[in-house]
């Protein structure tokens, strides 16, 4: 009994000590501190409602962006660490299509003339989501 009773406790105290372990390694990763800072912009509309964008600047150190380290054709999750968070409180029209008050993720597909704007009803994704992806329509936005 008493036998039982320190492996219970040993694994009890490992546990524990795992668990504040793990506490202290994620706590110590501050958003701040990351070479591509989060970043917000935000528009209030003239009836109170708003257009929130959050995402992580991307900085380019000397590199070609786009067509090089974001081939062009590829899906972008628009920004770096997590994909781009999108959050609206109006009803929005995008190139003719609907999309509702709410949360949304943003890829891009960029390419040279021309780039694709996806409106993701999935969120809280952290790079390119798989084969499974995009719920909503690809909204597709020259210039």
């Amino acid at each position: 009994m008493q036998s039982l009773r320190r492996v219970l406790m040993k694994r009890t105290a490992l546990a524990l000590l795992l668990m504040f372990a793990f506490c202290l390694v994620s706590n110590a990763q501050d958003k701040g501190q990351r070479p591509s800072p989060p970043a917000q912009a935000q528009c209030k509309l003239s009836d109170g409602k708003t257009i929130t964008v959050d995402y992580s600047s991307p900085r380019m150190k000397g590199r070609k962006v786009f067509g090089d380290l974001v081939p062009y054709g590829q899906v972008w999750r628009t920004g770096a660490n997590e994909a781009t968070k999108f959050v609206t409180t109006a009803a929005l029209s995008v190139e003719g299509k609907d999309v509702p008050a709410g949360s949304y993720t943003i890829f891009t597909v960029p390419a040279q003339d021309k780039w694709t704007l996806i409106i993701n009803k999935h969120t809280g994704e952290w790079g390119i989501p798989g084969p499974r992806a995009y719920v909503t329509v690809e909204y597709v936005v020259s210039g």
